[in-house]
């Protein structure tokens, strides 16, 4: 009996198939990081239910629903800005940073969401509070030059970065919709295998620099 041969063409196809297995089984995520609540009791044993809910999601004040499919309730608190200029969470955040202030300004409990009121709070090491002078701007206060200017870097499509990691959000600004820098812009809650949640890594200050022109 002959022995078996294997074919350059098979050889290549195992390869591809082995390098896609071995590339999607080391992609971050968020199990087992910051935002992985499975483990608290008021989660239920889920991941994304403090967040998000396929049914009967969180509409704000106007009516209008919460991308993407937001099920926590929502901060209604008013803040001082980085300006100094008092800002309040409906018409100075985009609807992420809101949702992202809905646990971290320290006014609506984590265990808030799916209609029920919650009664446990973020700790003081990732507290953000509601006076942002200390923050880096988002919102109303951080409205991105699009075409870029002297310091600061010309958008792509309303992104940013080497890849176009960093996004920037729509928020109606005085009647015209404008671009901003968002929570979202620079941090995800999903987690993309960076420090502090980061969308890119910021090595010599690479992130800062993606907007920054220093």
């Amino acid at each position: 009996m002959r022995p078996r041969t294997r074919t350059l063409a098979g050889v290549l196809v195992g390869t591809v198939v082995f390098a896609v297995g071995q590339t999607a089984s080391a992609q971050p995520s968020i199990v087992g990081h910051a935002h992985d609540f499975s483990t608290k009791g008021f989660a239920k044993g889920e991941i994304c239910l403090p967040c998000h809910t396929p049914h009967n999601s969180v509409a704000d004040e106007t009516g209008a629903f919460v991308d993407p499919l937001c099920n926590h309730e929502l901060t209604t608190a008013t803040y001082t800005m980085f300006e100094g200029n008092t800002g309040d969470a409906l018409n100075d955040f985009d609807q992420v940073s809101r949702m992202c202030m809905s646990c971290h300004d320290g006014t609506v409990a984590l265990d808030s969401f799916g209609g029920t009121p919650g009664s446990i709070f973020i700790d003081t090491e990732h507290l953000i509070g509601t006076d942002l002078r200390n923050d880096h701007p988002v919102g109303s206060a951080a409205v991105y030059p699009l075409s870029g200017d002297a310091d600061f870097r010309a958008a792509v499509n309303d992104r940013l970065g080497p890849n176009s990691e960093l996004e920037l959000e729509p928020l109606d600004v005085n009647g015209v919709t404008e671009r901003v820098v968002s929570c979202n812009t620079c941090h995800t809650p999903h987690y993309k295998g960076f420090a502090e949640q980061l969308r890119m890594s910021n090595t010599a200050s690479a992130l800062c620099l993606s907007c920054h022109i220093k």
